[in-house]
C-alpha cells in the first residue's frame, strides 16, 4: 500500500463556507484573463476579437488589450480602458502582467470600482 505522507503534504483543512467579495472578483477577472490569453495563442481568430473579445488590432497594425469586468470595460487610468501593445505578443505579455496584478491585490480598487458599477444598474 502505497502512503500517501510520502506523496502529499497533507493538512486537515476546511474549506470556507464563505467567500470574500475581494476573492471572488478576483477569481472572476483572473478566469476571464486566463480565456484572452487562450485565444490568442490559440489564434483561433487571429486575435481575441469579437463582442467578448478584448484584443484587437487597429488599422495601422497597433494593438490593444481592453479589459473587462463582466461586460464592463475596466477604467485603468481616469478615461483611459486600453493598453496599447507593439505585437500580439506583448498583448499576450500584457493579459500575464493584469493577471499577475490581480493575484497580487493591486487591481482590487479598479475590480470593486467596476463590480459597484454593474450594481448600480441593478437598482434602476
Amino acid at each position: 500500500m502505497v502512503t500517501l505522507e510520502k506523496q502529499f503534504t497533507l493538512e486537515a483543512a476546511e474549506k470556507p463556507k464563505v467567500t470574500s467579495p475581494v476573492h471572488q472578483r478576483r477569481q472572476k477577472f483572473i478566469t476571464a484573463i486566463d480565456k484572452q490569453i487562450a485565444k490568442l495563442v490559440d489564434g483561433s481568430s487571429g486575435s481575441a476579437q469579437g463582442k467578448a473579445g478584448w484584443v484587437w488590432q487597429s488599422d495601422d497594425g497597433t494593438w490593444f488589450v481592453s479589459p473587462r469586468y463582466g461586460r464592463t470595460p475596466v477604467e485603468l487610468a481616469p478615461g483611459m480602458n486600453a493598453i496599447k501593445c507593439s505585437s500580439q505578443e506583448d498583448a499576450a505579455k500584457n493579459l500575464a502582467k493584469l493577471k499577475t496584478l490581480t493575484s497580487e491585490g493591486k487591481l482590487d480598487g479598479i475590480l470593486e470600482a467596476a463590480a459597484s458599477e454593474i450594481r448600480s444598474r441593478f437598482g434602476k
